[in-house]
C-alpha cells in the first residue's frame, strides 16, 4: 500500500534572527520536543512529514505554515495536490510516521520535559493530532457519536504510519521543520527551492 521513498535531502535555511551582536542564528529543532502542549517545534514536525511525503511522491504542496488567526481548525495547516488514493494515503499518514519516529527514539515529552509513556503517545498522535489526517486516509470521517474512531480503522492508520516511519528521510522532515520554524509559512516555489539541490 505504501510507496516505496527515495532520496534523502537536506537544506539548512530559515528566516534569519539578528543577536545584539550582529550574528545571525537559526532557530533549530530540540532534541527533546514539547508534545503535549504542542510546541512550536512539534507542530513544524507534523506539517514537515506531510510536506516531506508529498514530495517523496511527486507532489509538490501549495504551502505550510502557522495559522494565527481565529477560526482555525488547528495551529498550522497545508495545502497538499490531491494525488491518487495511494498517494494520499501516504501524505496523510506521514505526520503520525513522523511523530511514532520521535517516539520511538524517545524524543517526545510532556509539558514538563518528560518523556512520555506508549499510552499518552497514542492518546495525543491518534485522539488528537491525526483527527484531519484519517478523513484524508479513509476519504471520509468515521468519527463516532462518543467523538472516537473505530479501532480498526486505529490500528489500520497506525500500521500504515509504522511502515512509512521506516522509509520516511527524517533529515529532510528536520530541514523543512527548521525551515517552518524560522519562515512560519512555506509556499511551492520556497519548497521547491530548497528541495531543487537534492532532486538531481
Amino acid at each position: 500500500m505504501i510507496k516505496a521513498l527515495v532520496g534523502w535531502l537536506r537544506a539548512p535555511f530559515g528566516r534569519r534572527e539578528q543577536q545584539s551582536g550582529g550574528e545571525v542564528v537559526l532557530s533549530r529543532i530540540p532534541h527533546l520536543v514539547d508534545f503535549e502542549t504542542p510546541s512550536d517545534e512539534a507542530i513544524c514536525l507534523h506539517e514537515a512529514g506531510h510536506a516531506c511525503a508529498a514530495l517523496m511522491v511527486g507532489l509538490i504542496p501549495e504551502f505550510i505554515e502557522f495559522v494565527d488567526g481565529d477560526g482555525s481548525q488547528g495551529r498550522a495547516r497545508n495545502r497538499m495536490p490531491v494525488g491518487d488514493p495511494q498517494q494520499r494515503r501516504v501524505v496523510a499518514c506521514a505526520a503520525y510516521a513522523v511523530e511514532y519516529n520521535l517516539y520511538m527514539a524517545r524524543r517526545l515529552t510532556n509539558a514538563a520535559g518528560v518523556v512520555i509513556g506508549e499510552k499518552t503517545f497514542i492518546h495525543l498522535a491518534i485522539g488528537n493530532n491525526a483527527a484531519l489526517d484519517k478523513i484524508k486516509f479513509f476519504d471520509e470521517d468515521r468519527e463516532g457519536a462518543d467523538k472516537t474512531w473505530p479501532a480498526d480503522d486505529d490500528r489500520a492508520f497506525m500500521a500504515a504510519g509504522h511502515q512509512l516511519s521506516g522509509r520516511l528521510p527524517m533529515d529532510l522532515v528536520v530541514a523543512l521543520a527548521e525551515a517552518m520554524l524560522n519562515e512560519r509559512r512555506l509556499e511551492r516555489a520556497r519548497l521547491l527551492e530548497i528541495a531543487a539541490p537534492f532532486l538531481k
